[in-house]
């Protein structure tokens, strides 16, 4: 056996840069499913924006075709 082992010894600055980060983890999943419900909302959102542009351009083109065609006629 070797008389003298090595003992790890951690500092109290590592201890406290672990303990802020344990509880850094522990807050951000307790905000997990909020944070998820927001993201899914937004996206909704998102969707729906984008099926009204969708049927705005749409709906400017015929009316620009109609309103073409009655301002030639």
């Amino acid at each position: 056996m070797w008389p003298f082992t090595r003992q790890v010894h951690t500092s109290p600055e590592a201890e406290t840069a672990k303990r802020a980060a344990e509880k850094s983890l522990q807050r951000a999943q307790a905000h997990q499913p909020e944070v998820e419900a927001k993201l899914t909302e937004s996206r909704r959102v998102e969707e729906q924006l984008r099926a009204h542009n969708r049927a705005n351009r749409y709906s400017d083109w015929i009316e620009g075709i109609v309103l073409g065609r009655l301002s030639d006629g």
